[in-house]
């Protein structure tokens, strides 16, 4: 199914973007970071079941780094309140 590929490619970019996030210094809010995790994996459970398995993989993709990007800025802030 064509949608599949079109929805894999624009998440593996959304993916892609968040690179600088995950490795630089400055990181958004925790609730943020975890509401986004949150949404983008309720997103790949739905895409699973459609199916569209490539969408799927790769929102759950976008979902993990959301999920790193929430325990970094969860870090950062107790960091810094010490």
């Amino acid at each position: 199914m064509w949608q599949d590929w079109v929805i894999a490619v624009c998440q593996w970019g959304f993916a892609l973007a968040l690179f600088p996030t995950v490795f630089g210094e400055e990181k958004p809010e925790v609730l943020t970071a975890v509401v986004t995790a949150v949404l983008a994996c309720a997103v790949a459970i739905t895409f699973a079941t459609i199916p569209l398995f490539w969408a799927a993989i790769a929102t759950g993709s976008t979902s993990i780094l959301w999920s790193v990007i929430t325990v970094q800025s969860w870090r950062k802030r107790h960091r810094s309140r010490s």
